[in-house]
């Protein structure tokens, strides 16, 4: 007689915890599966700034402070406060911005439906594959504010 071993899931607990920049931007990884996977972005200025689309992934943004605007491909911008999120789905073209003036920190949720398509892609509008932190994505590194941190202590 066969005895067969279920695989159980495992659970995994985060916490939201990032620091305060004087320049920059970051993005901290918080928990994945290969579903579904949560990170803590912070920007000092800027944002994802080049317009762009992800391929196979369905993803939300869910401002914990500061006010960021998203602008879909034709410029057109939507701002949100804290509190206020957007879904964007696979396919959608957008960038944003922190325009708040202060640190922005986002709460960032993606979904990838079916692994089998490959690897989630970031394109441009021309098709072109743009990394986020490639310099036409207009990336700066980050520059932490010793001791001043967002979020768990």
């Amino acid at each position: 007689m066969t005895t067969e071993t279920q695989t159980r899931p495992q659970t995994s607990t985060f916490s939201i915890k990032g620091p305060y920049l004087s320049a920059g931007r970051t993005n901290i990884d918080l928990a994945r599966t290969d579903l579904l996977w949560l990170s803590f972005k912070v920007n000092a200025e800027g944002g994802e700034n080049a317009v762009h689309a992800h391929t196979n992934e369905d993803h939300a943004f869910i401002v914990l402070e500061g006010e960021v605007t998203f602008f879909d491909e034709n410029a057109n911008g939507k701002v949100l406060g804290e509190y206020e999120g957007i879904m964007i789905p696979k396919g959608a073209y957008y960038r944003y911005l922190n325009t708040g003036g202060r640190n922005l920190f986002m709460l960032r949720v993606g979904a990838q439906r079916n692994s089998s398509e490959g690897p989630e892609t970031r394109l441009t509008p021309d098709g072109n594959p743009i990394p986020g932190d490639s310099p036409d994505n207009f990336h700066v590194d980050p520059v932490a504010i010793e001791g001043k941190f967002f979020g768990a202590k």
